[in-house]
């Protein structure tokens, strides 16, 4: 929609720059591969959109957004679509792995939210197309909400992962929340106690991550074919989004009321500047008008005083008149003397 008529374009107008708010919050995903994260996503949108398994399915970063029509973009053209990511093209050969997906899904609070679906990580030998520490790290600096989910059967204790939680940590701690994905997986209520034991010790080891009230809700995908006695906590992950975009809402209001003080305020000054120029105006109008005038009557006056102090008393009499003539002189000789 365009903002012409709004205050984006009164501002330009005034000379003052100012940034439309944005309509979605950003949530990014991330964790090791297998890690629930495309499976999650599917189940908040309801719509099989990402590919899940146990293979490496995400190599590359994906953008989940509703629109108006299902589309499949890639490359080049998902930077068009958010072009405040641009700067992820410092991160060579990252735009081959770009990708977007639109979906017409209306389910929860989709038609506010944006995921970021990150590639799934990996220790070893696994080498990534470009620096993926780096990109998934800038790209958690921009999101609202950056959600981690450890896997128990698998690598939930991936140093990649761990390094990348400690970066984000140092820079948005506020933003990160801590997810045990695929909980009914992991066997009995001791052996999910376990490992998330062995996972917070590991994240309270890093600077930064050392924190009290270390929370890890556990959650998983609901299967109605599939009953688990373990407790899901998913719908909490739903309230966390829900409640960062209520937060938005209110943030994009304190931001209008900014907006539109400064608006005023420029209004006022070009005002206040306005009548400062009229007064000026006027002052050099009426320095002009007077300067007119004396580029007129001075000559005038030369001319006069040149017939007085060259022509006689009785022609000046006869050109005059008498009483004429006497006042011409008398005022000659006055302004003269001035």
């Amino acid at each position: 929609r365009s903002f012409d008529k709004g205050l984006v374009k009164i501002a330009s107008c005034l000379g003052v720059r100012l940034l439309p708010p944005r309509k979605k919050i950003i949530v990014m995903i991330l964790g090791n591969h297998s890690a629930g994260k495309s499976s999650f996503i599917n189940w908040y949108v309801e719509e099989h959109i990402q590919k899940t398994g146990v293979a490496i399915e995400t190599q590359g970063f994906t953008f989940i957004t509703s629109g108006r029509k299902r589309e499949s973009l890639t490359g080049n053209a998902t930077l068009h679509l958010y072009p405040h990511f641009r700067p992820l093209l410092e991160f060579k050969g990252v735009t081959d792995y770009l990708s977007a997906e639109i979906s017409t899904s209306k389910q929860k609070k989709f038609s506010l939210v944006t995921f970021v679906d990150t590639p799934g990580l990996v220790d070893g030998d696994m080498i990534y197309p470009f620096d993926v520490n780096s990109a998934i790290t800038w790209l958690g600096e921009q999101a609202d909400l950056v959600f981690v989910f450890f896997d128990p059967m698998g690598q939930a204790l991936c140093k990649r992962t761990l390094n990348i939680v400690e970066k984000l940590s140092e820079k948005c701690s506020d933003k990160l929340y801590f997810y045990l994905s695929k909980a009914d997986e992991a066997g009995k209520e001791t052996d999910r106690q376990r490992v998330m034991m062995q996972i917070v010790q590991e994240l309270c080891r890093r600077p930064g991550l050392n924190k009290c009230g270390f929370e890890m809700p556990t959650i998983y995908i609901p299967n109605p074919q599939k009953p688990s006695r373990c407790v899901n906590q998913i719908d909490s992950v739903c309230q966390t989004i829900e409640k960062n975009i209520n937060q938005a809402v209110q943030k994009t209001l304190d931001q209008l009321e900014k907006d539109c003080d400064l608006i005023c305020s420029s209004i006022n000054n070009r005002l206040d500047q306005d009548r400062a120029d009229v007064t000026y105006n006027r002052s050099v109008r009426l320095h002009a008008f007077l300067c007119g005038i004396l580029g007129i009557f001075l000559p005038l006056l030369f001319i006069v005083s040149f017939i007085v102090n060259t022509v006689s008393k009785e022609q000046l009499d006869e050109l005059f008149g008498e009483s004429s003539a006497r006042t011409v002189t008398v005022l000659t000789v006055s302004l003269c003397t001035l």
